[in-house]
């Protein structure tokens, strides 16, 4: 989690602000809950404690508002592994980290996961945004370390970055559905550990 430093302001509106931020967590808890097509504007402005209009001070549409609140966690998620990066540098844990990173997200909103595992499959529109934007740039992510460990003799060069990349994202991804379709609880870090284990080494004796 960031901090904010002493001397910094945060806006009284606009991007930043404390009412933009409400509208943002009230759109994801109330889409997680009641589904996109069920979560009306005024539901949106009702639970962040504000009239409708000033939503749409803030953004264009509902579509707006979640397509700022998942790009929103999705910046998170790549400055957390920017910033760790600085100091792990070791192909398989920074593979390590990305995994538990990834499987953090469930325990941190849990909402958000619903939404993602949910609510953002039904729309044909959001798929291809999301495919276009986030997901292309965590699987470059993952390629990048991978072809790292390639380079310095730890990975095999033989296989494909992309199918490494593409392997990883899809377990941890299906591990996510599990934890908000069965309420599983995982072991963010172990589970991660173990998923790279699998990915690199196999299930061989």
């Amino acid at each position: 989690m960031t901090t904010v430093a002493k001397d910094a302001k945060v806006p009284a509106t606009g991007p930043g602000s404390e009412k933009y931020q409400r509208i943002l967590d009230a759109a994801v808890d109330v889409i997680a809950e009641r589904g996109y097509f069920n979560s009306p504007v005024s539901a949106i402005a009702k639970r962040a404690g504000v009239a409708d209009g000033t939503i749409y001070l803030y953004f264009k549409s509902k579509d707006d508002v979640l397509r700022t609140a998942i790009d929103a966690t999705f910046d998170r998620f790549h400055r957390q592994v920017d910033e760790q990066f600085k100091t792990l540098t070791g192909p398989r844990e920074q593979l390590e980290y990305i995994a538990q990173v990834h499987l953090e997200s469930h325990s941190l909103n849990r909402n958000m996961a619903i939404l993602m595992q949910t609510e953002i499959r039904q729309s044909a529109k959001f798929i291809a945004e999301f495919s276009h934007h986030h997901l292309v740039r965590y699987i470059q992510l993952v390629r990048e370390v991978v072809r790292r460990g390639q380079q310095d003799g730890i990975f095999r060069r033989d296989v494909s970055d992309g199918v490494v990349a593409h392997c990883m994202f899809g377990a941890i991804d299906e591990l996510l559905s599990s934890a908000v379709f069965t309420g599983r609880v995982y072991d963010s870090k172990a589970t991660a550990a173990q998923v790279i284990d699998v990915l690199l080494n196999g299930i061989g004796v």
